[in-house]
């Protein structure tokens, strides 16, 4: 598989907002760098302690029993994400350990990026596994509220959830509060972004 300029887009769902919720649910999807055509995915349910979840919060992620009966361990989960982090590994850091040496992470991006990737850190060293990402995250929201600011002529969203960001610019995927359902849409927000500024700089040229 090439492995130039991949760009790995991340959504995790968890059992509450407090910064140690359990995370229970987790997507990825690689995509080629600028065209953002979708290379693989991920996803993965987790298992987790009831007594450590906010009820409210499962009932928005439509957390059900049975869906969760197959879901795994923490650790192997971190692991199987950490896996396809490697697989799609294409930035190049120098290693301290090595002289002249180096090691590969892949490039993130989330749609709120300091939720998703804090939390996966945080998680990943409490389950003592490494997942080779970077630590710096392209935040599509971010993103999403530069480009209403650049366009004023255009009519933002009344806020800027995810799902009424989907809804006002019409995406194909929507938003579920199902983690692969969501790094999709935020996938495809992305890329009608990156279209538009495409588009409006070929007019201005």
């Amino acid at each position: 598989m090439e492995q130039t300029n991949h760009l790995v887009f991340l959504d995790i769902e968890t059992a509450g907002l407090k910064p140690n919720a359990p995370i229970i649910e987790l997507a990825a999807v690689a995509v080629e760098s600028g065209t953002f055509r979708e290379l693989e995915t991920f996803e993965a349910k987790v298992e987790f302690d009831m007594k450590d979840a906010d009820v409210r919060s499962l009932g928005v992620t439509k957390f059900s029993p049975s869906e969760w009966r197959y879901a795994l361990p923490a650790t192997d989960a971190a692991g199987k994400l950490a896996a396809f982090l490697r697989a799609h590994a294409t930035k190049a850091l120098p290693s301290k350990r090595r002289l002249g040496g180096s090691y590969s992470v892949a490039r993130i991006a989330a749609y709120n990026a300091d939720f998703d990737a804090s939390r996966l850190r945080r998680w990943s060293m409490r389950l003592d596994v490494y997942l080779p990402m970077m630590r710096m995250a392209f935040c599509v929201m971010q993103r999403t509220l530069w480009f209403f600011e650049e366009n004023q002529r255009l009519v933002p969203p009344e806020d800027y959830k995810l799902s009424t960001v989907a809804e006002h610019l019409g995406l194909q995927h929507r938003p579920t509060h199902s983690a692969l359902d969501d790094v999709r849409a935020t996938v495809e927000l992305a890329r009608m972004l990156a279209e538009y500024n495409r588009i409006t700089t070929t007019r201005a040229a």
